[in-house]
């Protein structure tokens, strides 16, 4: 256990006039409200003191893998999170062009556009095979862990990634006639029949020659309009004149291999919400010194060896560059979770490879009595698509002083 560390600096603050010392508390504070003094003589004593996170409990949840920000596709075996393989699911759009049907004379393609995060082998190819889907699916009901059927006899094409940040695929005629056939239905029943008669396209990796993941932008701009520069189906005419259709639907089929390195005292943290952690802490009026508190921080640090040690040279992460505290008391904690805003966030400070969160407003309802008990989950960026994932120490790491805990500045 973190040994109980109570430091008295009054010497630091001999002769400092009050003006100084009142500066000095606010700029500790990032939020309104929670000065616990209001004022401070030049005999004020600052005080610090630490104690430890009590525990971290795993946790998980099969959260959503559609209508996310970006596709994830491809296929990669990561030591510590182990072996991944997506397949990109997209279904282009009815109606966000005024388009009754497409000329035979006409050029269509699917313009796929990448974000230029790549996961894994960054010297490497991604190769990947388009089919139709064989069955019907919805972005908003796709979860981590779903499979989706594809037709490997209905092949729409091919195409690899290296460097390059899009890829063209021209789209076959028999596709062309199917799909003209809904976009030119004046009966109104089209978008139903369109998810079940014509589900969509597949992106699927090939295992054999990927190691890396690439991910699929499907941005549009406010108005809702598709914009020019992402992923896309087009049709050119023979003036060289263009229309676009963006994605009606879009999501991931992910799976996940679990035979990793599981750490015995680091803790993983993921966006998915395959894994994060349940935190326990607590307040005592001894811990916390005085009731004018300047600051009160949580830390937690990253398993930079860990994390630097797992993987090969020319290999990369999606970066994490900020963790979450949510509170859940009821309900499905994965749901609520996705769904809901965390109460504290904390930018990655690359100072101490770690996260810092500010609590000293719910420090001052502790004091004053007005602090109700919570459930806290620790949880790392969004689920935004993106595959995230850190590794953080625990209370019981080795290296005891990158343990997690809380850092308290007061004035006694």
């Amino acid at each position: 256990m973190m040994p109980f560390k109570h430091i008295r600096r009054q010497s630091l603050f001999k002769g400092m006039s009050s003006i100084g010392l009142i500066l000095l508390l606010f700029a500790g504070c990032e939020e309104p409200g929670v000065v616990g003094g209001a004022f401070i003589d030049d005999e004020g004593n600052l005080v610090t003191n630490e104690f430890p996170v009590k525990e971290m409990t795993p946790t998980s949840s099969v959260s959503y893998s559609g209508r996310l920000d970006v596709v994830p596709m491809g296929h990669y075996t990561d030591p510590l999170f182990g072996e991944v393989t997506s397949i990109g699911l997209i279904r282009p759009d009815l109606n966000s062009v005024n388009l009754n049907r497409i000329d035979s004379t006409e050029q269509v393609g699917l313009k796929l556009v990448f974000n230029g995060t790549e996961y894994g082998d960054t010297l490497s190819t991604a190769f990947f095979d388009v089919y139709e889907v064989a069955e019907p699916w919805r972005g908003r009901q796709l979860r981590y862990g779903d499979d989706i059927s594809f037709d490997r006899n209905k092949k729409i094409g091919s195409f690899s990634i290296a460097e390059a940040d899009t890829a063209v695929i021209p789209m076959p005629e028999d596709w062309i006639f199917q799909y003209n056939g809904f976009i030119s239905d004046t009966t109104g029943a089209t978008d139903s029949t369109y998810v079940f008669d014509m589900p969509g396209l597949a992106i699927v990796p090939d295992v054999s020659r990927s190691e890396k993941m690439v991910f699929l932008d499907l941005g549009t701009d406010a108005s809702g309009v598709v914009e020019s520069e992402t992923t896309r189906l087009f049709s050119e005419d023979t003036t060289g004149t263009f229309q676009y259709q963006r994605m009606a639907d879009w999501g991931a089929a992910v799976q996940r291999d679990p035979s990793a390195i599981q750490p015995q005292t680091s803790y993983k943290a993921m966006n998915t919400f395959e894994s994060f952690q349940k935190v326990d802490y607590e307040f005592t009026r001894e811990s916390l010194v005085s009731q004018n508190l300047a600051r009160v921080e949580m830390i937690f640090y990253e398993d930079t060896q860990l994390l630097e040690q797992s993987l090969p040279g020319s290999h990369v992460r999606p970066a994490v560059t900020q963790a979450n505290i949510h509170i859940v008391d009821e309900g499905d904690v994965g749901e609520e979770v996705f769904a809901g805003s965390p109460v504290f966030t904390a930018s990655r400070d690359t100072a101490i490879n770690g996260f810092r969160f500010n609590l000293t407003s719910t420090a001052n309802l502790f004091l004053f009595d007005t602090l109700q008990t919570h459930n806290y989950y620790l949880t790392v960026e969004s689920n935004n698509g993106l595959l995230q994932q850190t590794v953080l120490h625990g209370p019981e790491s080795s290296d005891e002083s990158k343990r997690p805990h809380i850092i308290v500045t007061a004035i006694e």
